[in-house]
């Protein structure tokens, strides 16, 4: 699913660049535990779950600094086609491209990466 960051996400209404990595992870909150009879016993806490992991390679420094902004909030709004979430950004991992920030009045290009779990 690369490059669908460039049409449909955005974070607090800021349209974020074309991903090099983009997953979409839906889980099922539940607690299971066994009945004094052995039976399973499962109490479903919540349905749909959404966990996005994103990733940029060659990122510009500017990138890297909104990321950051957004790995600091508490809460982010994400809108991804026509859904609406309200997400924690966390496990912010940036990397400089090697060499390139040799370049005269470069700060270089970043691989960022981040996931934006759901609250």
């Amino acid at each position: 699913m690369a490059g669908l960051g460039s049409q449909y996400i955005t974070i607090d209404n800021i349209p974020l660049p074309e991903t090099a990595s983009f997953d979409i992870d839906v889980k099922v909150i539940e607690d299971v535990f066994q009945t004094e009879a052995g039976t399973d016993v499962a109490i479903v806490t919540r349905y749909g779950k959404h966990t996005i992991n994103l990733a940029w390679e060659g990122a510009t420094a500017t990138f890297k600094e909104q990321a950051e902004v957004f790995c600091s909030q508490a809460s982010v709004t994400v809108t991804f086609e026509s859904s609406t979430w309200i997400c924690r950004a966390r496990d912010l991992k940036e990397k400089l491209v090697r060499y390139s920030n040799r370049y005269s009045g470069s700060k270089g290009l970043w691989d960022i990466s981040f996931t934006l779990e759901e609250m």
